[in-house]
């Protein structure tokens, strides 16, 4: 596979909840989405033999008092719970923040954890790994297929639908007739809109079916 993004409904590399690999055991499914290598100086390695990400839309903040923790549903509608563990907890008040409910959290690499308690989801170690973006997943999968579509639509002001001349000089996707159009559109929508399409432009840059380097993102969240 190219360089390109794929789908988010491509449960390849976008998986569902319980298409995840899990965190605490290896067994065939697991080799869909890691190789297993021995070395007589390093041992046994484990490392991701392609790229994924498991998308879930954040419907609220659990109260504890230790980690933060948020309910949330993947695309298919499963609910789960999604546990942050960062060693740096300065994150933390981060976390509260964005956790808001409608946007879409983001994890690349993830992986499927029971939880004591009976609860399954997630936990998060790696800041690098998670990124928050205030789109829910309707809108992430629509964010999306305008990357996919690129160049290939006309260019129409994407507010009143009058033969556009300017585009959104950020995520460069969007097109606009005029400056009013633009305000307009950014004030709708598009304010929230324009960094998905960045983050989906940089997912758009690698293969995803080769794991060459880890793709996680520059900050938290």
């Amino acid at each position: 596979m190219p360089a390109g993004l794929p789908s988010l409904r491509d449960t390849r590399f976008f998986p569902l909840l319980f298409d995840l690999p899990h965190d605490y055991f290896f067994a065939a499914s697991e080799q869909t989405y890691y190789d297993l290598s021995m070395d007589r100086t390093r041992g046994c390695t484990i490392q991701p033999n392609r790229h994924w990400c498991f998308l879930a839309e954040i419907v609220e903040v659990v109260p504890r008092l230790t980690r933060p923790t948020y309910r949330a549903k993947d695309i298919s509608g499963t609910t789960l719970v999604i546990s942050f563990r960062f060693d740096d907890r300065a994150l933390f008040p981060k976390v509260l923040k964005k956790g808001l409910a409608g946007s879409t959290i983001c994890v690349m690499y993830a992986n499927f954890h029971h939880f004591m308690d009976g609860h399954i989801g997630i936990t998060l170690k790696e800041p690098k790994n998670v990124k928050i973006v205030p789109l829910g997943l309707d809108g992430l999968v629509m964010a999306s297929e305008i990357v996919r579509a690129g160049n290939s639509t006309p260019d129409l002001c994407v507010f009143c639908q009058k033969p556009a001349s300017k585009r959104c000089s950020s995520c460069s996707a969007i097109s606009y007739c005029s400056k009013t159009c633009q305000t307009r559109a950014w004030k709708v929508n598009h304010k929230k809109e324009c960094t998905v399409i960045q983050q989906m432009k940089t997912w758009s840059e690698f293969d995803w079916e080769k794991y060459d380097a880890h793709k996680g993102f520059i900050d938290f969240p």
